[in-house]
């Protein structure tokens, strides 16, 4: 019995393909270590302390120990999905706020980071605010920090949470890639 020959055409077309896997496969981790490795600055004394919406990853609780250590007397909290995000609620509604602490919660228009960053903008700018400490995961930091610096005009500061939720970071990175395309294209950088 002989076995099935592959053309020189079919085997160049299967190293090329091998060669644009691994070269896609060597690309992402890459992008996974930048994004795992944000300039995260010294937590510093701020007008506000904003948490950014997403996941129960630990962003909330973080917020709040920001607060509560004196970073900051106002939190101001993303909260698009309103009563559906229930760890974002119970910091809105007083379940969770840190003691002595100013909670405000907005929901942004457009439901994005950039929304995020126009409507901490227009909060900042009512209030007077020059310095904000962000707080979000730290596949979303490099991303946040840019949009927020640009959106805002206010000093901003990145305090990304230090845990990675491992299952969900090639979501993560796939989305960051998403994100800086479509900022691109909006001319948000």
């Amino acid at each position: 019995m002989t076995r099935p020959r592959f053309g020189p055409r079919l085997r160049r077309a299967a190293l090329a393909a091998g060669a644009i896997g691994i070269a896609a496969a060597l690309a992402l981790t890459a992008w996974g270590v930048f994004l795992l490795q944000p300039r995260a600055d010294e937590p510093v004394t701020a007008d506000a302390v904003v948490m950014l919406a997403g996941a129960d990853d630990g962003r909330h609780a973080y917020a709040r120990e920001l607060v509560e250590a004196g970073y900051s007397d106002t939190l101001l909290v993303s909260n698009p999905g309103g009563n559906s995000e229930r760890v974002a609620r119970r910091l809105c509604t007083g379940a969770d706020r840190p003691d002595g602490a100013e909670v405000a919660c907005f929901a942004p228009e457009p439901r994005t980071t950039w929304g995020e960053a126009q409507a901490v903008a227009a909060i900042a700018r009512a209030r007077g605010w020059e310095r904000v400490l962000v707080v979000t995961n730290r596949p979303h930091t490099l991303r946040a920090g840019r949009w927020m610096r640009a959106g805002t005009g206010v000093d901003v500061r990145m305090a990304p949470i230090e845990r990675i939720d491992w299952p969900m970071l090639p979501v993560h990175l796939v989305w960051e890639i998403a994100g800086f395309a479509k900022g691109r294209v909006n001319g948000h950088w």
